[in-house]
């Protein structure tokens, strides 16, 4: 059994899976490989930042509500427009925003500084000097330039800063291929109707809807407690997968036999045990490249398994870096007790009390509901025995996501 310290450890030393190069479009949640570079200058002409008329700055100089000074409106210029006429002094031309702005031209005066003076002229009401609402060509990016970095994690801002540099393709990390078994005879397929003694896969279900979060779908499977079946069944997972999470069948008991079977078909254990509470009966494998998470039956334990092991080390393969569940410091509004021999992982419910993030350690006895309600897990380390009300803690945070 290793401490939770060495279990991240482990989790922080693996490498990201191979890249590939995929359509940006598909690239949200993905973490780029290699750096990118823009193609084109954006904007690809000096535009109009206001619908209003390009103007000389010369020409209204003096122009002002008291002051106006008429102009002859000679063109009219849209976005996507490539062809216009120069503009002379004395002469206006009506310009939406982001259109091109012509040659000539040194400022666009807004519509709201304008008056009508008949159907050809206009009256401007303010002066608008060189370069007033005007956005220089190649101002937001730049052709060639280095936009973003690689091991960069692609949130929707930086996929339409991708797209704002045209770049239909990026290099990225692949995303792991996963299959999640829940073993165990009492176990039922959802939608399989009420059976007698029967009780539905919950941990498989949260597991998979973590990681779709993540945009990985996910094959499941459902194993009962005999020896040759699982074995089939994880022998065919570990050749379809990257990696391979089971749920169940992790202890000393005369129907867990999930680690002996999988000793058999070649995986070799970098730990056995973690010194979590709950949760401490996880156990992580390989076999060459490919991963196995054993995780416990029991839903608290379970769940915080995922949460603090599998996942971490999934999204480290996926090139993510940042911890998640991502930590921060707050205050708890309980005394807590906790091991002085493990790290205690407690589920919670955290808010905003001004600038002050509080946890309240959830108490239902409902071990389903406290992991439904629960947005935050509070982290007791190992060496610490009890928290007083109010005392600061770490605090671990579900409703993050993507990590950056």
């Amino acid at each position: 059994m290793i401490s939770f310290k060495e279990a991240i450890g482990l989790i922080k030393s693996l490498s990201p899976m191979e890249e590939e190069c995929i359509s940006s479009g598909n690239a949200v949640c993905r973490v780029l490989s290699r750096p990118v570079f823009a193609c084109v200058n954006a904007p690809a002409d000096t535009s109009s930042l206001k619908d209003g008329f390009a103007i000389r700055s010369d020409d209204v100089k003096q122009a002002g509500p008291d002051n106006p000074v008429s102009l002859q409106i000679t063109d009219i210029i849209t976005a996507g427009d490539n062809t216009f006429s120069y503009l002379q002094p004395g002469q206006a031309i009506k310009i939406m925003t982001g259109a091109p702005v012509p040659p000539g031209a040194t400022a666009v005066l807004p519509q709201e500084l304008t008056l009508s003076d008949g159907p050809k002229r206009v009256k401007a009401l303010a002066n608008s000097e060189p370069g007033r609402n005007i956005l220089p060509r190649g101002s937001d990016i730049r052709k060639g330039e280095q936009v973003i970095q690689e091991n960069t994690l692609i949130t929707p801002g930086i996929a339409g800063l991708i797209s704002g540099a045209g770049v239909s393709r990026v290099w990225v990390y692949r995303k792991p291929r996963i299959s999640v078994l829940a073993t165990g005879s009492e176990l039922a397929e959802e939608g399989a109707g009420t059976i007698q003694g029967k009780i539905f896969p919950s941990n498989r279900a949260t597991i998979a809807a973590w990681l779709k979060l993540f945009g990985i779908e996910c094959g499941t499977e459902l194993c009962r407690d005999d020896a040759g079946q699982l074995e089939t069944i994880l022998t065919k997972l570990a050749e379809k997968n990257d990696v391979v999470i089971t749920s169940g069948g992790v202890l000393d008991g005369d129907r867990d036999m999930v680690i002996s079977i999988m000793e058999k078909i070649g995986v070799n254990f970098m730990f056995k045990r973690c010194r979590i509470g709950p949760g401490k009966g996880v156990c992580m494998g390989r076999m060459g490249d490919k991963f196995f998470f054993n995780l416990p039956g029991g839903p608290p334990s379970n769940y915080v398994a995922f949460l603090f092991i599998a996942l971490p080390a999934i999204l480290r393969l996926m090139g993510i870096q940042a911890t998640f569940p991502q930590p921060a410091t707050g205050t708890v509004d309980a005394r807590l007790k906790g091991r002085s021999d493990w790290t205690q992982l407690i589920l919670a419910r955290a808010w905003w009390q001004g600038r002050n993030l509080v946890a309240s350690p959830l108490r239902e006895s409902s071990r389903l509901k406290r992991i439904a309600f629960a947005n935050a897990v509070i982290v007791l380390p190992e060496g610490v025995s009890q928290k007083k009300e109010g005392s600061q803690v770490e605090i671990r945070l579900l409703n993050r996501f993507p990590p950056g």
